[in-house]
């Protein structure tokens, strides 16, 4: 070290620090405490001795007498340290160089000068505009001067995400690598909140927003990325609903959660209206205003983005509303629909399903706020339809497999022509294309029949002539506007004489059968690799499975979407019994077996395909299914299975399957959904759909049977002939005794119950009688 002790002279660092003991006298200990830590890293003899005054533990009364640390310390007098602060002061004197010393007040004089930011950033209360104006006030500084420490700028990234984007440790543990500061500022003019709120963009707008800065940030490595985006989008923040809500004189809505369930169904469309036909601030109509300016004619989609919404802690997949705008007329009356399709997302908050699993995921006392984005909707002008060239959902896992190549870390992509709508619902009659990125050669069918049987029959677009979300025949479609489809000849084949043919540029689209395959994309784009690396990047960045909502223009792969994959799949080798009585098993399977067990059934709602299938009208089909949400109310939780026609939660066709939602299924242990078939073609499973993803993130087990194919069991004459016990449990549903079956497991079978194995490993599953079992 060289010693200054001989300089008279009064450096420039003296003249600062005495300065600022007289003007500023909370900086100057600030530089003090910093400059001591200084010394004592480098070792300077006797700042380990002035440290050691602070820690008066040693000298706490009766400490040395065994009285332990439950007695508090006695106070520093500031006598003490301003001496302390003195001889830190003649310490720095003696062995630093001037211009050294110098350096560090400067810098740390530098950081004080941004200090606003810290200050309005760690107070949770500090409105959004004043956050807006503060980091303005930040970036409007001269770059040498925007000086933070490590700590201080991670601080401010960890501050930023936690009032934005989630209160979640978890979340802002992953996400703080990757956000800016910068980021958020220029996040900011797309965010429309209240002007003294404290809201948040939302679980979707936080995932999306986080999502799209990882890819960002890793197409420097990944030149695959180049043409991955997200849409233009604007960010509606949670606390508007709750302005809205008081606005609108609307604050019984606030404990409606609390009643039950009956009276929800029964209240939730009137109170559906009421939030439709109320009224935005004015300010809030200006930014909306703003928001479909820079939107322009393009259409829109309004998603939910509630503070629960895609969490690390629970997904509410499909519960809340998202809704399409063709965003065509004038500008007011785009606004009026715009402020109209809001106030339905926002209802959503009420809707039965939605308060059903709020209960059932622990989250009912939990003041959930619903955010909302405004989103350019990914496509481009058909004709005059509006549509991307496909869309789909993506899975880091795949949890049901059709062959046992496939692992579940091959993923799974669940795919369509138009609108991503029929990706992601059950629709009755049509079938999405399914693809596993790690196995792209691994098909679900193999023949051209069966190919054309489970491919696509139908495609969601938006009709801007008239304005609607409108669903249209494939073919029909494809026969007027083939030649404008974008990159139809990667998306389609040709079927003609059992054979299925890619398209070229000969083909008369007028009289061609369009079948949807996907082959040239698979085959001869990068596409499948891009997904695969978009999962991969993802999961590695979030630290868990993802699932992803994507959309293609024809040009650009968008992300729309992206959240914590929820599988709900019991990780520890199930292996099934190899010493089952025969008789005792109801049905195996071998299809699409995921991982699950659950024993000490006592009940079993079967419903008969067949049965179902004779019902003639609709209003018996809703009822079946009305029938089924009863008893799920009345049976104790996890105690019976449901088996029915597949498919459960149909939307549209209802013919095969039971018309229900989550909230009429949330009690049962298991869903079995029963394909009658005498053909070896694979019809569609719910995996990939929110339907899917409500029952295993609620812990139910999922299992399609396959009663007709060669080998299985399936044990009719127990399920159809055994004593029915639906009148005991609900006496006015006599009319349905012939459709739905109550088996009450434990009376009719001698005190046994029903015990059900599935492994993945072996893709077996069995359900069978069992004397003694235990709860899983």
């Amino acid at each position: 070290m060289t010693s200054n002790q001989g300089n008279t002279s009064r450096p420039e660092w003296r003249v600062i620090i005495d300065t600022l003991r007289i003007t500023n006298r909370a900086q100057y200990d600030r530089i003090c405490q910093k400059l001591l830590y200084i010394l004592y890293r480098k070792g300077i003899e006797g700042t380990h001795k002035l440290i050691k005054q602070f820690n008066i533990a040693e000298k706490r009364v009766g400490f040395e007498n065994g009285i332990g640390e439950n007695y508090p310390l006695p106070k520093t007098r500031s006598f003490s340290l301003n001496q302390i602060r003195n001889e830190t002061i003649t310490l720095a004197h003696r062995y630093l160089e001037k211009s050294e010393l110098l350096g560090y007040i400067l810098g740390w004089i530098k950081e004080d000068r941004v200090s606003f930011l810290t200050t309005a950033l760690e107070e949770p209360s500090t409105s959004f505009s004043k956050i807006v104006s503060t980091l303005d006030r930040y970036f409007n500084l001269p770059k040498y001067e925007r000086h933070l420490t490590h700590e201080q700028y991670k601080g401010l990234r960890v501050s930023l995400i936690q009032r934005f984007l989630s209160d979640s440790s978890e979340f802002a543990r992953v996400a703080c690598d990757f956000l800016t500061v910068r980021n958020f500022h220029e996040l900011f003019p797309r965010m429309i909140g209240t002007t003294t709120g404290t809201g948040k963009t939302g679980g979707k707008g936080a995932g999306m927003f986080f999502a799209h800065r990882i890819i960002e940030k890793a197409k420097k490595e990944y030149p695959i990325l180049a043409n991955v985006k997200v849409p233009n989008t604007w960010y509606l923040l949670s606390d508007v609903i709750t302005d809205f809500i008081h606005y609108n004189s609307l604050e019984e809505v606030i404990n409606f959660k609390y009643r039950e369930i009956d009276e929800i169904k029964q209240e939730f469309q009137y109170f559906e209206q009421m939030f439709k036909n109320a009224q935005f601030k004015r300010y809030i109509l200006t930014d909306l205003t703003h928001a479909l300016r820079d939107i322009g004619n393009r259409p829109v989609i309004i998603r939910s983005s509630s503070l629960l919404e895609d969490s690390f802690e629970a997904s509410f997949a499909g519960k809340y509303k998202s809704l399409f705008l063709a965003n065509t007329g004038d500008n007011h009356s785009k606004l009026v629909d715009l402020k109209d399709a809001i106030a339905e997302v926002y209802a959503s908050v009420l809707n039965p399903d939605a308060i059903v699993y709020r209960k059932k995921m622990g989250l009912i006392y939990f003041r959930e706020e619903m955010g909302c984005l405004i989103q350019e909707v990914v496509g481009k002008r058909v004709g005059k339809y509006f549509f991307p060239a496909f869309a789909g959902v993506a899975f880091s896992n795949n949890e049901i497999r059709w062959s046992s190549r496939i692992k579940r870390e091959d993923g799974v992509v669940r795919m369509v022509a138009g609108l991503g709508t029929r990706a992601v619902d059950r629709v009755a009659g049509d079938y999405p294309t399914l693809v596993s990125p790690g196995r792209p050669n691994i098909k679900v069918n193999n023949i051209p029949s069966e190919i054309v049987e489970y491919s696509q029959k139908y495609i969601d677009v938006i009709n801007l002539e008239s304005g609607k979300f409108e669903t249209k025949e494939l073919t029909s479609l494809l026969q007027k506007v083939g030649d404008e489809y974008p990159i139809l000849h990667q998306i389609a084949s040709v079927y003609e004489n059992n054979l299925l043919n890619d398209i070229s540029p000969m083909t008369d689209h007028t009289n061609a059968d369009h079948i949807i395959t996907f082959k040239g994309l698979f085959e001869k784009t990068p596409f499948l690799k891009q997904i695969e690396t978009i999962l991969a990047i993802l999961k590695k960045s979030f630290q868990t499975p993802v699932d992803v909502e994507f959309a293609f223009d024809g040009e650009d792969l968008y992300i729309l979407q992206c959240r914590p994959q929820y599988s709900g799949v019991i990780t520890s080798n199930i292996k099934i019994p190899s010493d089952i009585n025969k008789k005792n098993i109801l049905f195996t399977a071998d299809k699409y077996v995921s991982q699950g067990l659950c024993s000490g059934i006592t009940h079993i709602i079967y419903i008969d395909p067949l049965d179902y299938g004779k019902l003639e009208s609709r209003e018996q089909m809703l009822g079946v299914g009305n029938i089924v949400s009863r008893l799920n109310s009345l049976l104790p939780e996890k105690s019976f299975i449901l088996m029915g026609p597949g498919r459960w939660g149909s939307r549209g066709d209802i013919k095969l399957g039971v018309s229900i939602t989550y909230s009429g299924i949330s009690n049962t242990a298991a869903l079995i959904e029963i394909a009658r078939s005498n053909k070896s073609g694979v019809p569609d499973v719910s995996f990939g759909t929110h339907f899917f993803l409500d029952i295993v993130e609620s812990g139910i087990l999922y299992l399609p049977l396959y009663p007709d194919e060669k080998d299985q069991i399936f044990n009719s004459d127990f399920l159809r002939n055994t004593d029915n016990s639906l009148t005991d449990y609900l006496p006015d549903a006599g009319e349905f005794m012939e459709t739905v079956r109550v088996l009450n497991i434990s009376k009719i079978a001698d005190g046994k119950t029903v015990k059900l194995v599935m492994s993945a490993d072996e893709n077996r599953a069995v359900a069978f009688l069992e004397r003694e079992a235990k709860r899983y």
